[in-house]
């Protein structure tokens, strides 16, 4: 398929987007639907382009539909109300019908999506609503086999009598009601202040504990925790920093320290990079300058020297 029918063929199998190529001559793409009772599998492959939703785009009257993707080759990044997912192999995320919404993939994309009308999560539903554009990990909680399950039901949708569909689809989206629901944490307004100083303490102390590990980030913190991301960045707000943030500067603050011990000064600024998680040299050098206004080996060397 090329850019010309691009437009008519995802708004048949997904939704109505405005796109936006950068080779539209070279652009190239696949989408294969499949529809199951209530669901529909799409599986997609296609080159680099964005694609954009806006109110102009939605239909008054519109079935109120969610639709799940899984990453499986290349890039993609959802932006809806206000929160971004970039998701890479491994991931997944989703967005909501009724709303606007912003996407680019990268070249060779690849991904399964699943569209469903959000009533089949159930109660579910409405607790996920804040869950939209934010990444997941494919391999943790109940995920793998959720998706483990979706992946078999899209390759053997043939083979399941029609008097079985509606039954099985109810079981599998049980299942995904209840695997997105594991993601969300209590609202805000649930935590008195004491409660939330103390989780935040212990948010503070698992992230000096695994500073090392180059992909420590907010995603990773919440589920640790067992709380959502939106619910992690509403505790960061209340001391004006954020999780991100907060991340990077007990990175700078630890790798400041060991710039400046006479005991380390043989070892590399690269490697006491690595050693607190940055994951290459030169952005190490980008994050260090900013917050000190030296580059590492000025920095050291002044540390070292006492010469300001």
């Amino acid at each position: 398929m090329t850019f010309s029918g691009w437009g008519d063929t995802v708004a048949r199998s997904l939704l109505s987007f405005e796109f936006d190529f950068e080779e539209p001559q070279s652009f190239k793409g696949v989408v294969k639907s499949k529809p199951f009772a209530d669901l529909e599998f799409i599986d997609m492959v296609c080159g680099r382009h964005a694609a954009y939703r806006d109110a102009s785009k939605i239909e008054q009257g519109q079935r109120p539909e969610y639709l799940m993707t899984l990453q499986l080759s290349g890039e993609f990044r959802l932006t809806q109300e206000g929160r971004t997912a970039v998701l890479k192999p491994g991931h997944f995320t989703f967005y909501d019908s009724t709303k606007p919404a912003a996407l680019e993939s990268s070249d060779d994309y690849r991904s399964l999506c699943i569209k469903f009308p959000k009533k089949l999560i159930g109660p579910a539903g409405d607790a996920v609503s804040e869950l939209t554009a934010t990444r997941i990990d494919a391999d943790s909680g109940l995920a793998p086999s959720v998706w483990a399950l979706l992946s078999t039901l899209n390759e053997t949708l043939d083979t399941v009598s029609n008097v079985n569909r509606y039954s099985t689809v109810s079981g599998v989206m049980n299942l995904v009601g209840t695997m997105l629901a594991s993601h969300v944490g209590p609202p805000a307004s649930a935590h008195p202040k004491e409660t939330r100083a103390s989780l935040l303490q212990r948010i503070h102390q698992y992230i000096d504990e695994h500073l090392a590990n180059p992909e420590l980030g907010p995603q990773e913190v919440a589920g640790a925790h067992f709380i959502s991301v939106r619910y992690l960045h509403s505790l960061f707000q209340d001391s004006g920093s954020s999780a991100a943030a907060w991340i990077r500067d007990r990175r700078v603050e630890r790798c400041r320290i060991d710039l400046a011990d006479p005991a380390l000064a043989n070892v590399p600024a690269a490697a006491i990079a690595r050693r607190w998680g940055f994951k290459g040299a030169s952005h190490f050098g980008q994050i260090f300058k900013a917050a000190t206004g030296l580059t590492p080996a000025e920095f050291r060397h002044h540390a070292l020297t006492g010469i300001h």
